[in-house]
């Protein structure tokens, strides 16, 4: 699944952009937007973030969502990943952006 994510790290060498996620391909991001469009396998998309990526498309690194991200569906993916990779705690935190 095509998703547009927020980049983290700072853009240097020891801290290099990235998005938050363990597996993804296909990445193409925008430093000064701070956003990435990578191809996320959908065994690592919760099904309640895979509804909002469909009902929010984006075309583009640069032009806002109509809506924000619920902090509420970050943290749900956050715990969905835990218990998919069987971590026991929420390593990763993507954020769709």
């Amino acid at each position: 699944m095509i998703i547009r994510l927020q980049l983290i790290g700072s853009g240097t060498n020891t801290d290099p952009y990235r998005i938050d996620l363990p597996t993804y391909s296909g990445v193409i991001t925008n430093e000064t937007t701070g956003r990435a469009f990578a191809d996320v396998p959908a065994i690592d998309v919760s099904p309640d973030v895979a509804a909002f990526v469909q009902a929010y498309p984006t075309v583009d690194l640069t032009t806002p969502l109509p809506v924000p991200f619920p902090q509420s569906l970050a943290n749900s993916w956050a715990d969905f990943l835990a218990r998919r990779y069987d971590l026991g705690n929420a390593r990763w935190h993507p954020k769709v952006f």
